[in-house]
């Protein structure tokens, strides 16, 4: 659909190729043609797909909508803060024009992004968020190997940074900054656009070493009372625990994680929360206690999905509580507290005596180290 601001031609010729970031190769970026007059403007109907990467995106589990078990996936306090989010997109037809756009704006921003980085939306985390990554580097003994980029809808107001999208999938410098231009005149004319945290809510980790959480999907977790530089934590926890199973997954899961994609997505989803919750809790990582990681869990765990043939499937939340429990408790009852496993021994705990306690229904949950 055309919004009439300006008059723009809604056809679009698309092809795919392959494209380079950084060296790394990025697949499926859509390279799109525009049709575009004297005075600059943009279509509306371009879709800016987002590259394709290893991993998952938060986002698309706060917005799942497929549910197929509502009494495993009830609702909780976050259903009520996301209605919140959404509801102003229904009086105003610019935001509802332009969602899906601004969604892969964003998203490109901040996976391009090389600039140093802010966390929070005026940089209140950004302290916080550098001794996480520092702690997480020692913990797993990863020194300088992953870059994690802060997401702010203020990016969808700068105007060097919307060209650079364009610019990225191949249109010319002058028809980016008219496009640019153009969106800046929308955000103008918009109550909602750019300023709702809907367009921060991307949260993932990348085979390229890269690890992306968004202002919104932060600031809205801890509208429902969690503290928010736990949910910060747990978060940042999560995707580096994907970052961990990238750099074994040959190793790991040399004939992948299982044989078929929704079982394997669940699978690596609930290591990554067994390793995420192992940090979090243990003493010589985040430190927390497991009633205030427990609270952040039983949130977030609710936000994922009961759709079980789905393939980005994650596990139940209580098969997701369940892998963090038993994180905790191989943390806290180890031996040695100060002793940190390494990811090769935690790993094969998860394969030996984790994954079957937690999936199979009908085995218990009683968890005993070697």
């Amino acid at each position: 659909m055309c919004v009439g601001i300006i008059s723009v031609s809604c056809e679009k010729d698309t092809e795919v190729e392959e494209v380079m970031v950084s060296g790394s190769p990025v697949m499926n970026a859509s390279h799109s043609t525009l049709n575009v007059d004297a005075k600059a403007a943009i279509n509306p109907d371009l879709t800016v797909n987002p590259v394709t990467y290893d991993g998952h995106n938060l986002r698309n589990d706060v917005f799942k909508k497929n549910a197929v078990e509502p009494t495993d996936c009830s609702p909780t306090a976050f259903n009520s803060e996301i209605n919140k989010v959404i509801q102003p997109f229904f009086s105003d037809p610019l935001a509802l024009t332009y969602f899906d756009l601004y969604l892969d704006l964003n998203f490109y921003i901040s996976y391009l992004d090389t600039s140093e980085q802010y966390f929070g939306e005026n940089g209140e985390y950004t302290n916080f968020m550098a001794k996480r990554v520092r702690d997480l580097e020692r913990f797993w003994d990863m020194p300088n190997e992953i870059r994690v980029n802060g997401q702010h809808t203020a990016s969808l107001n700068d105007r060097d940074k919307l060209a650079s999208v364009y610019i990225f999938v191949g249109l010319s410098s002058e028809v980016a900054y008219a496009n640019a231009d153009f969106l800046l005149s929308v955000n103008e004319a918009s109550p909602v656009l750019p300023e709702s945290p809907y367009f921060a809510m991307d949260g993932f980790a990348t085979a390229g070493n890269l690890i992306v959480i968004g202002d919104g999907i932060t600031s809205v977790l801890s509208r429902t009372g969690i503290d928010e530089g736990i949910v910060w934590t747990g978060i940042l926890a999560h995707e580096w625990a994907h970052q961990i199973q990238f750099d074994n997954y040959s190793v790991w899961y040399p004939e992948g994680a299982a044989d078929n994609q929704p079982e394997a997505t669940r699978y690596t989803e609930l290591e990554a929360d067994f390793m995420a919750s192992y940090y979090m809790t243990h003493k010589r990582g985040a430190t927390y206690n497991w009633k205030r990681v427990e609270q952040f869990f039983e949130l977030f765990f609710n936000i994922g999905d009961c759709s079980f043939k789905s393939n980005g499937h994650h596990g139940t939340p209580q098969q997701r509580m369940e892998a963090a429990r038993l994180g905790y408790e191989l943390a806290n009852d180890a031996q040695k507290q100060g002793h940190i496993l390494t990811e090769q021994e935690l790993h094969e705990i998860f394969v030996s005596e984790v994954i079957d306690a937690v999936v199979a229904p009908e085995v218990g949950p009683e968890f005993v180290t070697k």
